[in-house]
């Protein structure tokens, strides 16, 4: 046993070498940071800060903290109070202030809290449903100072001490690299020669998120009994799960259960005195070099003074339940929009997600209610005083609410919605429609009457109606009822919008395009919404070659009393090139039903540009002569080959299903692989009369010849003699021909049969003869003509007694020729 603890001695004594010989060596060369821009004071910045929530008394913010062991309540000054919209040097928003860049205090402690509990100790306020989805967004700003603050935390906390939840070490309110949160810490930054046992001095039944400037490692030893040492990662652990090791740098982002005693490690450089120092296991991922302090990454030039608005940055938590069990998740975003809600570049934005274990927070209870807040500190070696402030966009429990944005290219029927990777290619001359929705889906609050100020894309002009007017704002409530505002181009004004500059370290820029404000109505219950459309016609910049344009997704913001957020249009690209068909064979045809319509031409670009190889779409709809578009589209696909600069077409249709005598309207375009519209080409087409020539005959009778009729005379008809032609659209004409009657017994007898005409002039029927006609074309409904109608007695078809006949039945045949005439 003795050797053993010699053995650890001379191991700690080892250690303590290499710290004294590599102290020196390390202060030698340590880096000076030197800020050489301008920045602006607190004043400025308070002027400029995002719009945020008026916290009412959603929000608890300790004034003091006490000691735990003593029970003496004032025994730390909280630096955390709220600065509301209207007070001294802040008209802007309601602002908490966590840490005090003005205060001589070296160690500063602050926090502030969801009000959880009604004045009778009931969770039915701010509080954090651990059952349910929630978001939390913030803008903060870390102070101008390169060498700041140390840090933050974000934390879900069900700590018996509630809004007094605070690192401690043995009772005492403990800043520095404790971040408010952690357990470990000492007061005086000492070694403690009191060991952590049962609870941890960090906050109780907690999670946290910290957002740590510095990587605390200075270890305690015999010359220098410092306890700075809370971010040592260079241990070894056999089954370290997601416990980082070997990766904290400067600007670090990770997590852990601050009161769970297995976060810690303990350390002793002496186990004769009980020096103790701790260090905590940070979870990961984690996430280094990340932004949020001063105006840390923006580069201007020494000469230059930063521009208040991008000394704020924004941070959005989301929170995921379990679906089943107790395994959750907790997402962070950071740095991810500037203050007007126009999005960062990718490289700028730092995200992770961890799974969290929510039995840490509640145990067994089914009560899901915790507390929410952040916490902050500074005072540790590395630190310097600093401000640290937050404006609250969203709160979980106050007032819940979406909002989205889509574009749609009416001409083209094709929509992109915010977050989509789908491009959104249009062409000059395109109409588009900008939409922007809100929608309340929850909470304890109204929202208030919100104030929608809208950014509209450039390269689109924003002309109207006759009357000017450019789009509306639709409002309806949960049980349906509307209320409908116009927006007119005379509500048109300048809005500023930021430009990011071409690297993250480039400070932004702003311009002004056109936008304008609207007032929606207070929304209050789920159902409630908002839809704002807006319309307007693609105009890219000129050109002689083919060139795409990218236009920006601009944003909108919403600003009520319980309620901030925002919205980026989704962005689009302009395609300047033109898809053009031309003709080849005639715009106007004659053709029957049932014929092939052909329609024919040629297919280039306007730009010159060469097609692809990709089949283009046809697109054929047919109107009626009334202008009506008549039920179905036809579409066919059309191949032109890869490289040329000219194709073909050639669109068959078949001409059924429509009216004769009729002219109809084919109205046809072409789109290409990349959604390119060509020109519509309108074919005419006149579908002839339908013609229609039935001829219905019967077996005929004559008169008895009896005997003694005289030779010569014209034997009558007898009966029921019609003859009907059924005709549509042509002319025509009946011609008749027969041999004559024949005797049934004995053929050789026979009687001729003739057509006698109203003049009473006799064609015999032995050639072909006319019998009827019709000179005028009846193109409506079909018509009907007995030819028998126009016949007397006297003439007509009538039989010729011209032989001296046997007695006897007489039969015969009459061929009838019905023919149409030019």
């Amino acid at each position: 046993m003795f050797d053993k603890e010699v053995d650890l001695m001379k191991k700690r004594i080892g250690f303590l070498y290499l710290i004294i010989f590599l102290l020196p060596f390390i202060q030698l060369f340590k880096p000076t940071m030197v800020q050489a821009y301008s920045v602006p004071d607190r004043t400025s910045v308070y002027e400029h800060a995002p719009k945020g929530m008026k916290l009412n008394d959603f929000v608890t913010a300790p004034e003091y903290y006490t000691n735990t062991k003593t029970n003496d309540t004032t025994a730390f000054k909280s630096s955390s109070k709220i600065i509301r919209a209207g007070d001294s040097n802040n008209d802007s928003t309601d602002i908490i202030q966590l840490l005090d860049g003005s205060s001589t205090q070296k160690k500063q402690i602050g926090s502030f809290w969801g009000t959880v509990k009604d004045s009778n100790g009931n969770k039915t306020y701010n509080y954090f449903d651990l059952s349910k989805p929630q978001e939390i967004s913030v803008w903060f700003y870390g102070g101008s100072k390169v060498d700041g603050y140390d840090g933050f935390a974000f934390v879900l906390q069900n700590d018996d001490l509630g809004d007094q939840a605070i690192s401690r070490s043995n009772g005492v309110p403990t800043a520095g690299e404790t971040l408010g949160v952690w357990g470990g810490g000492t007061p005086d930054n000492k070694t403690t020669t009191t060991k952590l046992s049962g609870a941890s001095d960090g906050i109780q039944k907690s999670v946290a998120i910290e957002f740590d400037h510095y990587v605390n490692k200075t270890a305690g030893s015999f010359s220098n009994s410092v306890n700075d040492y809370l971010d040592y990662d260079k241990f070894s652990m056999s089954n370290p799960g997601n416990i980082v090791m070997n990766q904290l740098k400067t600007g670090h982002i990770a997590w852990n259960y601050p009161g769970d005693t297995a976060t810690y490690m303990e350390n002793s450089y002496s186990l004769i005195l009980n020096n103790y120092f701790y260090n905590i296991t940070h979870r990961g991922p984690v996430q280094n070099n990340s932004y949020f302090t001063g105006y840390d990454g923006l580069e201007v030039a020494n000469s230059e003074t930063q521009d208040p608005r991008n000394g704020w940055r924004h941070l959005k938590i989301t929170y995921t339940p379990p679906t089943t069990g107790t395994t959750a998740r907790l997402s962070y975003l950071i740095n991810d929009k500037f203050p007007d809600g126009t999005d960062k570049m990718q490289t700028a934005q730092d995200s992770k997600t961890f799974s969290i274990d929510i039995s840490k927070l509640i145990g067994t209870s089914d009560d899901k209610k915790v507390r929410w807040g952040f916490t902050a500190s500074t005072g540790s070696p590395e630190s310097s005083i600093d401000d640290l402030d937050m404006v609250i966009e969203k709160m979980p429990s106050i007032v819940d609410m979406k909002g989205t944005s889509q574009i749609t290219d009416v001409t083209k029927n094709s929509s992109k919605t915010l977050g989509s990777t789908k491009e959104l290619s249009t062409s000059d001359g395109d109409e588009i429609k900008l939409e922007q929705k809100l929608a309340y889906s929850g909470g304890i609050s109204e929202s208030g009457e919100i104030k929608a100020t809208v950014g509209l894309p450039e390269n689109v002009e924003y002309n109207g109606d006759a009357n000017g007017v450019i789009g509306k704002m639709t409002y309806q409530d949960e049980d349906g009822t509307t209320k409908t505002q116009e927006i007119n181009k005379s509500d048109l004004k300048d809005v500023t919008i930021t430009i990011p500059g071409k690297y993250e370290t480039d400070p932004p820029s702003y311009k002004t395009v056109k936008g304008f404000d609207v007032t929606i109505p207070s929304m209050n219950a789920i159902g409630d919404n908002s839809n704002i459309e807006v319309y307007g016609t693609v105009k890219g910049p000129e050109s002689s070659t083919p060139i795409t344009t990218s236009v920006s997704g601009v944003n909108t913001s919403y600003q009520a009393d319980n309620y901030t957020g925002d919205t980026m249009s989704p962005d689009f690209v302009i395609d300047n090139e033109v898809l053009h068909i031309e003709n080849t064979n005639s715009l106007s045809q004659e053709l029957n039903l049932g014929d092939e319509a052909h329609f024919q031409g040629n297919i280039s670009y306007l730009k010159g540009s060469t097609f692809d190889g990709e089949e283009l779409l046809s697109n054929l709809e047919v109107y009626d002569q009334d202008g009506n578009k008549l039920s179905g589209v036809q579409k066919g696909d059309i191949q032109v080959d890869k490289g040329v600069k000219t194709g073909t077409y050639d669109i068959p249709y078949t001409l059924n299903g429509l009216e004769a005598d009729k002219t109809y309207t084919f109205k046809l375009k072409l789109s290409d692989s990349k959604d390119r519209i060509s020109n519509t080409l309108e074919y005419k087409v006149k579908i002839k009369p339908k013609k229609n020539l039935q001829l219905e005959v019967d077996n005929y009778r004559f008169q008895t010849i009896n005997a003694g009729s005289k030779i010569g005379e014209y034997v009558k008809r007898s009966g029921n003699w019609d003859i009907d032609v059924n005709s549509t659209g042509t002319k025509w004409k009946l011609s008749a021909q027969s041999t004559g009657l024949f005797n049934k017994e004995d053929s050789s007898y026979s009687e001729p049969l003739y057509f006698i005409d109203k003049d009473l002039n006799a064609k015999s029927l032995n050639d072909d003869t006319l019998i009827a006609q019709q000179d005028t074309v009846n193109s409506g409904e079909s018509q009907n003509t007995d030819v028998t109608d126009a016949w007397s007695e006297e003439d007509g078809i009538l039989l010729k007694n011209e032989f001296p006949n046997l007695a006897g039945d007489y039969t015969g045949k009459i061929e009838w020729t019905l023919s149409e005439t030019i």
